[in-house]
């Protein structure tokens, strides 16, 4: 796809984005094999056997230390805290800037930032940039959570003459939830500010000598995940009679509001109201005329997801889908999630690799920008959108 190209569908489209884990990257962990182990897991668990709590206990605790934790022990000192900060950073202000720049007078200036993180990366690197980040919370001293809180739009009055004009505004919707998210009544949600604090409490308690390490460490230093089968032996190995020591870490982990990463998710959550009434919202911004719809740092592995994203791809000819694939490898992959044939219906979904992106802008005014690009990863696309943003006209 030509960048000129791209620009004309973002002149005139409802904007989207569905954002994954390789976003955060290399700040927080992606989820590996995770996602197999639980669900494998889900069906050893029925039995009592001790080795499956320990297991269950080791993975959720892995979890938690390189996607969760890092939420609340943030610091510029870390690069890779920083690095992964600025890339958001960039990203959001050149939508601002796009957003503000471009023609359509159709269109609201809103971006509907879809995302299956329940990272604080969003709301860490939009505060103080004077953006609109719209989390979907309201309130001051106790700040609830109202899906209908996306439905507004902003606007600015000048302070002379009274011009009103619309300002963008980032609606960040979780479709898996956040670890900020926590339960007030039958199906409210509050800001939860001390999410971490009981989790850590608890695992303190639990010696660590009790866990399990998912990962083999190479002699290079590097880390290779290992197989289900070697952690139910090493589990089993370890012998431990009592496996009440991990009731309480389990307990307040589970409180979290967030999707586990199991195939197993939505037979759980898709009923519950908040996670059912994202997903519609999901559909429904696809199903809009003129939707654009971006996929960055995310694989669509998950299937719900795919099967929305799909369907809504062969009944709205007006949609556009661009995905960006991370490496020239993974094309084949989205083609088979997504359903890709020659035969698809309106042929309105896009694999964007590094190498066809490079082939398609060969043009000298775009050498600078493409010869940055080895992979798509949350720095690159950014790279892309701003300087979009430098060359979007208004």
């Amino acid at each position: 796809m030509k960048i000129k190209e791209l620009i004309q569908y973002i002149q005139s489209a409802n904007i989207n984005f569905m954002i994954g884990s390789g976003a955060s990257r290399p700040y927080l962990a992606t989820l590996g094999s995770i996602e197999t182990w639980l669900t494998q897991l889900a069906d050893d668990r029925k039995s009592e056997k001790a080795e499956y709590a320990v297991i269950e206990a080791s993975i959720y605790k892995a979890f938690y230390e390189t996607v969760i934790k890092p939420n609340h022990l943030i610091s510029d000192l870390d690069v890779n805290y920083t690095e992964t900060k600025n890339n958001y950073k960039t990203f959001l202000a050149a939508w601002n800037g796009i957003m503000n720049k471009r023609n359509s007078r159709i269109h609201n200036k809103q971006v509907n930032l879809f995302t299956t993180n329940v990272d604080l990366m969003f709301e860490h690197s939009s505060t103080g940039m004077g953006i609109e980040l719209n989390d979907g919370f309201q309130g001051s001293v106790e700040q609830l959570y109202d899906e209908s809180n996306f439905m507004k739009s902003v606007n600015k009055t000048s302070l002379h003459f009274q011009y009103v004009s619309e300002i963008p505004v980032f609606n960040l919707m979780k479709v898996h939830g956040s670890i900020n998210w926590g339960q007030t009544g039958n199906t409210g949600i509050k800001n939860n500010i001390l999410w971490y604090w009981y989790i850590e409490e608890a695992i303190k308690a639990i010696p660590s000598d009790k866990f399990i390490d998912i990962h083999h460490i190479l002699p290079d230093g590097t880390q290779k995940e290992k197989t289900y089968d070697e952690l139910v032996v090493e589990a089993r190995a370890l012998a431990i009679a009592d496996t009440t020591i991990y009731d309480d870490f389990l307990k307040y982990y589970k409180s979290l509001i967030i999707v586990n990463p199991t195939k197993h998710k939505f037979e759980e959550t898709v009923m519950d109201f908040h996670f059912y009434e994202l997903m519609r919202m999901y559909a429904n911004a696809l199903e809009k005329e003129n939707a654009l719809m971006f996929a960055a740092g995310f694989s669509f592995a998950d299937e719900h997801i795919a099967s929305i994203t799909k369907r809504a791809a062969d009944v709205n000819p007006t949609l556009q889908i661009i995905v960006f694939a991370f490496n020239d490898v993974e094309e084949d992959s989205f083609k088979k999630r997504l359903g890709l044939t020659p035969a698809c219906v309106n042929n309105n979904i896009t694999i964007l690799t590094p190498s066809k992106f490079k082939q398609d802008n060969p043009e000298d005014e775009y050498k600078v920008l493409v010869d940055t690009i080895t992979y798509f990863d949350m720095k690159t696309i950014s790279n892309v959108f701003n300087y979009i943003e430098k060359h979007i006209y208004g």
